[in-house]
């Protein structure tokens, strides 16, 4: 029988199985470990981008709030520079042009009484002069009290509310305005006094000349650090999308009203539709 021998190559050495465990397990070792260090490399390039944007953010924010701050104090001190020169110039109205129009009133009621007006026409004419001076006296009474309201100063908001209701009933007596209001004992500041005190002359004088209402509800609520304001009326309201043109502003003084309010970190709201009457709605912190 012939049989053949063949000698092994050296590539037909037998290669132990550990030393081939051995290679892979250092191979998966390096792969992990590099795998990793891209990870970590990754997290650690990640964390820093988060941290520089967590920081500009923050930078953003601070500024912002340096801003809005810049803002809202020249917003008030340009409200107090308007409320010094409103008290101003009703000093001046009423020293000057107040006092002029009443030495003539005076003098002309001198020349009624006396014995030179020789004709009874004359005699009408200078009543008539007398009528207009009254009036006019009297609408610059009114004029410098809105500008510098007496009752804001030593006196609680309420009485100085129901002050200006007053004056209104004498000028719009057809008006019945109904005013209710709780304050607890919250210490209102002298800002807020002013704040509420214009919103509510505002909205009186707009609804005595715009609104052709007869029932006025008014109700002031203070408690736990928060004021709400509501005045409401039964006029003939407005189509509210005009507020949004700025077509009712310049008559209606409601964005000055708002600006107010804002001013305090306030919120306002005005509802109407024509010939449902007007509300509006104040809440402001008292702080």
């Amino acid at each position: 029988m012939l049989g053949t021998t063949m000698n092994p190559g050296p590539f037909d050495n037998d290669v132990s199985t550990d030393e081939v465990g051995l290679t892979e397990f250092q191979f998966y070792t390096t792969e992990h470990t590099v795998t990793e260090d891209v990870l970590n490399a990754r997290r650690s390039r990640h964390g820093f981008e988060r941290n520089s944007i967590l920081l500009e953010l923050e930078k953003y924010r601070k500024e912002n709030e340096h801003l809005r701050f810049f803002v809202q104090k020249t917003a008030q001190d340009a409200i107090n520079a308007m409320e010094n020169d409103r008290k101003t110039v009703a000093r001046e109205i009423h020293d000057s042009i107040g006092g002029n129009l009443t030495a003539i009133k005076l003098f002309m009621e001198f020349r009624m009484d006396s014995s030179n007006v020789s004709s009874c026409e004359s005699g009408k004419s200078i009543e008539q002069i007398i009528s207009y001076l009254t009036d006019t006296i009297k609408e610059t009474r009114t004029i410098c009290h809105q500008l510098n309201p007496r009752e804001l100063e030593g006196f609680e908001l309420t009485d100085a509310i129901s002050k200006l209701i007053n004056r209104v009933n004498q000028f719009f007596p057809g008006i019945q305005v109904d005013f209710e209001f709780k304050l607890s004992d919250e210490v209102i500041s002298e800002k807020i006094k002013t704040v509420v005190y214009r919103v509510v002359q505002e909205a009186l004088n707009n609804i005595g000349k715009h609104s052709g209402a007869d029932a006025v509800k008014i109700r002031l609520i203070a408690v736990h650090n928060l004021i709400w304001l509501k005045v409401e009326d039964n006029g003939c309201g407005f189509d509210i999308h005009g507020l949004e043109t700025g077509s009712y502003d310049q008559g209606f003084g409601l964005r000055g009203m708002k600006d107010r309010i804002g001013l305090c970190e306030g919120t306002f709201q005005v509802q109407s539709s024509p010939g449902k009457g007007t509300r509006l709605s104040a809440t402001i912190p008292n702080r």
